[in-house]
């Protein structure tokens, strides 16, 4: 290899590595969700319930595991994505075509506004379809688990990331994440984003 050929590293904070699916569901603390007893107190509350919290602080990554997790014991799982107002009939649409006794999760459920809301909850009702729900406030359902972005939060995520030898180490440490988090107002996508761009700069003086 030439002196001042340039080794390639990936960016562990890249799409690939932070994409909802394939972070592992935590809770405030950095912890791991335990999602067979989310699943139990889901039952406990009727069937029905909402993961609210802010922006960014992790709500869709656990409707998506648990999501998987309740499919994977053979209750029919139907989802939708909201986003924005004009999707309101494709949620309608998904709760006539869901599974009678599955579950439908609902990603930015409060984009359906009180009346989409009304409709849908009473669909949902009357076929017999539990709802799982993504809200960023109060969400007509009852709460199943409340996520907040924190300092613990976001060194458990950047601990499952890809460890690229000294580079990581070397271009990331404690502060970053500190004033990712301040900057982001606990935010952990933007925060994640922004170690990105710390990373990337940090690269650029690293020596070759």
């Amino acid at each position: 290899m030439d002196i001042g050929q340039t080794i390639h590293r990936p960016n562990p904070f890249a799409t690939r590595y932070v994409a909802s699916a394939r972070l592992l569901p935590r809770d405030e603390q950095g912890g791991v969700l335990n999602l067979a007893s989310l699943v139990a107190r889901l039952d406990a509350l009727g069937g029905s319930g909402a993961i609210v919290g802010p922006h960014g602080t992790g709500k869709s990554t656990v409707l998506s595991h648990l999501g998987d997790f309740i499919a994977t014991g053979k209750r029919p799982v139907d989802r939708v994505r909201l986003r924005s107002r004009r999707d309101i009939p494709a949620a309608v649409r998904s709760v006539r075509k869901a599974s009678r006794d599955g579950l439908l999760c609902i990603d930015s459920w409060e984009l359906l506004g009180f009346a989409g809301r009304a409709v849908v909850r009473g669909l949902a009702r009357v076929r017999g379809v539990g709802l799982l729900v993504t809200s960023h406030g109060p969400a007509d359902l009852p709460t199943l688990i409340s996520c907040r972005g924190t300092r613990a939060l976001l060194g458990a995520l950047v601990g499952e990331l890809p460890d690229h030898g000294e580079w990581f180490g070397r271009t990331i440490v404690a502060a970053d994440l500190d004033a990712a988090l301040g900057a982001a107002n606990g935010d952990m996508r933007q925060a994640l984003d922004r170690l990105y761009d710390r990373f990337e700069r940090g690269r650029l003086r690293m020596p070759h």
